[in-house]
C-alpha cells in the first residue's frame, strides 16, 4: 500500500527554488553528474510529448515514500526535482527534508518552464533500471 505524501510538512525550512537557466548553468559549471533531476510526475506524463531532462531519474510522487532508499543513494549529488509546473516537485522537496533528504531544490515552473526556457529535452519511454 502506498502512503500519500504530507503536502503541508512538519519543518518551517524554506525550498529553494532554481529556475531552469539556473539549474542548467550548475550542470554546464559543475558538470551533469554534480545534479540528479529527479521527475515525479506519472510515466505517462514523461513519456509525453512535454519530454523529459535527459539522463533523469522517475519516481512517481506518490511512490516517494517507498522509495525513500533510492532516493537517499541519489543524494551524493544534489537533487533538482521536477514535475509538470512546479507544484508536485516542491511538496516533494518539502518531503524528502522533513525525512532528512536536505540538498535538493525545486525546478520553479517544472517541464514547461524548462522548454519554455529552450533547453535540451528527450523523448521517448522510461529506460529499465
Amino acid at each position: 500500500m502506498q502512503r500519500p505524501i504530507n503536502v503541508t510538512g512538519n519543518r518551517t525550512s524554506k525550498v529553494e527554488s532554481l529556475t531552469p537557466a539556473e539549474v542548467a548553468g550548475i550542470m554546464e559549471e559543475d558538470g551533469k553528474e554534480s545534479v540528479v533531476i529527479l521527475d515525479v510526475r506519472e510515466p505517462w506524463e514523461y513519456e509525453s510529448d512535454t519530454g523529459h531532462v535527459k539522463d533523469s531519474v522517475l519516481i512517481p510522487m506518490n511512490q516517494v515514500p517507498e522509495n525513500l532508499q533510492k532516493i537517499r543513494e541519489l543524494s551524493k549529488k544534489r537533487i533538482g526535482v521536477i514535475c509538470n509546473s512546479g507544484e508536485r516537485s516542491f511538496y516533494t522537496c518539502r518531503y524528502l527534508q522533513d525525512n532528512g533528504i536536505t540538498n535538493v531544490f525545486n525546478v520553479e515552473g517544472g517541464i514547461i518552464k524548462w522548454l519554455l526556457s529552450g533547453l535540451e529535452v528527450e523523448y521517448g519511454a522510461v529506460r529499465a533500471e
